[in-house]
């Protein structure tokens, strides 16, 4: 059931991503009155179809992908180069159709030899003609604009000069090229917006929420009896004392309890139905960077999950659950704000360095052992955040409360704004960490194997977090379409560059090579990140 919620919010999610980036190219091409000759959702053989005005809009068999046909996007062949013989749909001497398949009999219009035509008119004269022999008389017509070519079951309707891109003002199509990806950004900015509705934002107040854990996981403020609904009024440990008013006197105890190295439990003084009430909290530590969650004990860090990594960019194999880490690089428990700043600062990066990797030191039973583990390195942790830009903790200390979350449209606003920007600067990153982090290569790319993955991931947290995740997305896909690569939209409008330094139109042919280069190249990368997705999933 897992995979089929994950393959339809996957559909859901790309396919909708796809069909706005080719809708923003569709209305700005229509505004400038190009022919659109198709408008595809999904890639393969076509499922339905349905012709309105000028454009046929099409369901295909793979729901990945998506086209829209522009009239002289791409450099068009001659469909009569080969084809000297044709049938021709003629009404009131004005050419309405052109079948180039003779020799079916279910089409019944007279045959005509070719002798000479012009559908392009380049000149844009507004004389479209075709001449022709018939029966062994010399003939010539007028083609109508909106005539329809018949090649066996193909059918497309004729693209005069003025019809297609290459005829329109160099702002004209700069918007076409850049509407898709424009398309993508206000898409962004409304799944955000849509996702801060249904989340809220926390409030200010001193009163906690969701203190309920999830299935098979503890969380220490549950189980020493708090509950959802009361509120918090102190916070001791030791000589660490803070009376609560809002949420952020929570957050500053826990960041001083944190910096101070304490591992004492929390006294936790709360009100419920006006009456006081004290706990005791013993909080967890989580190491955001190795993939490790424990509790304090008295011998040290006791693991109590971990989070299993393997990859070029870090590793964890070596630990264990119930494994006490009493020591980090010689930093021992006893000086643990210490072994905190070695966990934190790790900057290596080199893989092949067997020196290069963190010495942790855990008691194993009876036993002491020395476990190398390899964590993100501090460059890479600096780049997580979450979609509303707070930065992932390396570290983290927490007794397991959160606040209440409230309705509020103006934050709603400014979220979808912040997220879509902060979507915008985890691309740059991704590309600065491929070319400054020897451990992070392509093969961290993921295809869409890994992005069905991660949306079914999502998906099993709730709409909100895949309207989050579709965000991200949609930015992404809009941003590297803008990279300067002939494939992609941004290719087209370096093109438009060079012809307004040169005011020459670049060379079709050449244009035309470079894509079809580039396209194979992609193609190479998305099957080289398809693989390496498949074989993370046998992981």
């Amino acid at each position: 059931m897992d995979y089929i919620i994950g393959f339809l919010a996957f559909v859901f999610v790309l396919g909708l991503i796809i069909a706005v980036h080719e809708a923003g190219h569709f209305f700005f091409a229509r505004r400038v009155n190009i022919l659109c000759r198709e408008y595809a959702f999904g890639m393969g053989p076509i499922l339905l179809k349905k012709k309105k005005g000028e454009t046929l809009y099409t369901l295909r068999a793979f729901p990945i992908g998506g086209f829209c046909a522009i009239a002289g996007e791409e450099l068009e062949s001659d469909p009569f180069e080969r084809n000297k013989r044709v049938k021709l749909d003629i009404k009131n001497d004005i050419i309405k159709g052109i079948y180039l398949n003779v020799n079916d009999p279910t089409i019944d219009y007279p045959e005509h030899d070719i002798i000479n035509y012009d559908l392009f008119d380049e000149k844009e004269t507004g004389n479209l003609f075709m001449e022709t022999r018939e029966d062994g008389e010399y003939r010539r017509y007028q083609v109508d604009p909106q005539a329809v070519i018949y090649d066996s079951k193909l059918e497309y309707q004729i693209a005069p000069y003025n019809r297609t891109l290459g005829s329109k003002s160099k702002r004209a199509r700069a918007m076409v090229m850049f509407g898709g990806p424009l398309m993508n950004f206000l898409l962004a900015i409304v799944v955000f917006f849509i996702a801060g509705l249904i989340l809220g934002f926390p409030s200010s107040k001193n009163i906690i929420s969701d203190t309920q854990p999830s299935e098979g996981e503890t969380l220490p403020a549950y189980e020493a009896g708090l509950r959802d609904g009361d509120k918090i009024i102190r916070l001791k440990s030791g000589v660490l004392d803070k009376e609560v008013n809002v949420w952020d006197d929570i957050s500053w105890f826990m960041d001083k309890y944190t910096s101070l190295g304490n591992t004492d439990a929390i006294e936790v003084t709360f009100n419920r139905n006006n009456q006081e009430n004290i706990v005791s909290v013993s909080p967890t530590v989580i190491f955001y960077n190795i993939g490790v969650k424990g509790e304090f004990s008295t011998e040290g860090i006791k693991i109590t999950r971990v989070f299993a990594v393997d990859n070029k960019m870090s590793s964890n194999t070596g630990l264990k659950e119930g494994d006490i880490i009493t020591a980090v690089q010689g930093k021992g428990y006893e000086q643990l704000f210490e072994m905190y700043e070695v966990i934190k600062n790790y900057h290596g990066n080199n893989e092949n360095d067997a020196l290069n990797r963190l010495t942790i030191t855990v008691l194993r039973g009876s036993e002491l052992k020395e476990i190398k583990v390899k964590p993100y390195s501090k460059k890479i942790m600096d780049t997580q955040k979450t979609s509303a830009g707070v930065p992932i903790e390396t570290i983290k200390v927490a007794i397991g409360i959160s606040p209440k979350y409230e309705f509020n449209l103006g934050k709603s606003f400014l979220y979808s704004l912040k997220s879509t920007g902060n979507s915008f600067t985890a691309v740059f990153d991704t590309l600065d960490l491929l070319f400054s982090e020897e451990s992070v290569s392509i093969a961290a790319l993921s295809g869409p194997v890994g992005i069905f993955d991660m949306t079914k991931t999502m998906a099993s947290q709730g709409f909100a977090s895949l309207l989050n995740w579709m965000g991200l997305l949609s930015v992404n896909v809009g941003l590297l379409n803008l990279f300067p690569i002939p494939a992609l939209d941004g290719g087209r409008l370096l093109f438009l560059g060079y012809e307004a330094v040169t005011k020459k139109k670049p060379n079709p042919k050449v244009e035309t090579v470079l894509i079809m280069v580039t396209m194979i190249l992609l193609l190479g990368l998305m099957i080289f990140v398809t693989f390496n997705d498949v074989l993370r999933l046998f992981k």
